[in-house]
């Protein structure tokens, strides 16, 4: 129990017993008695201001904290909603780019056309060391344009290979 709990009880009994009685003492008994109980009723009061005072300032304190606080919170939802809407425009540009990503290795690069029409060649003979136009004697039936742009690449092909080491051209016979 507080001070101030303590004084007000005391004041509170000494108040009843000497006011609230039927039998009031003799004037002269009964003047001390109130000098005293005014003593201690301002001794109660004194103790009970004592007490509102520092109650009011912890409140005040209180409410400054509180209205810090609030100030603060306030400012700390705004960086969370500008957080959050970074977070929204990070990942929504990564979908964007996961689906450039996933168009890209789901299609070709070359535009949607049909595939030509491939016409069944029969390879000529193997045999030892075919010339160029050996190696071209079964296309006969094919347009002599075609016909032409294979042989000067195949004779390209051939002077390149003179130059080249075994390992090469072991490497370049697996070529597709």
């Amino acid at each position: 129990m507080t001070h101030a709990a303590q004084t007000h009880s005391a004041a509170s009994t000494a108040y009843s017993s000497l006011l609230q009685s039927d039998h009031l003492p003799a004037p002269p008994v009964y003047l001390p008695r109130l000098s005293q109980l005014l003593k201690t009723l301002q001794s109660s009061k004194d103790s009970t201001l004592a007490v509102v005072k520092a109650r009011t300032d912890i409140v005040r304190a209180l409410e400054g904290h509180l209205e810090r606080q609030t100030r603060e919170l306030e400012k700390a939802q705004g960086l969370l909603s500008d957080v959050e809407e970074q977070v929204r425009s990070v990942e929504a540009t990564k979908e964007e780019v996961q689906n450039m990503l996933n168009e890209k290795n789901g299609r070709s690069t070359t535009p949607d056309v049909a595939p030509p029409a491939v016409e069944a060649l029969t390879p000529p003979p193997a045999t030892g060391a075919a010339t160029a136009g050996d190696e071209l004697a079964g296309l006969g039936n094919l347009d002599p344009e075609i016909v032409a742009l294979l042989k000067q690449d195949m004779t390209s092909n051939n002077k390149n290979q003179v130059g080249k080491s075994n390992v090469s051209q072991d490497v370049d016979a697996y070529a597709p």
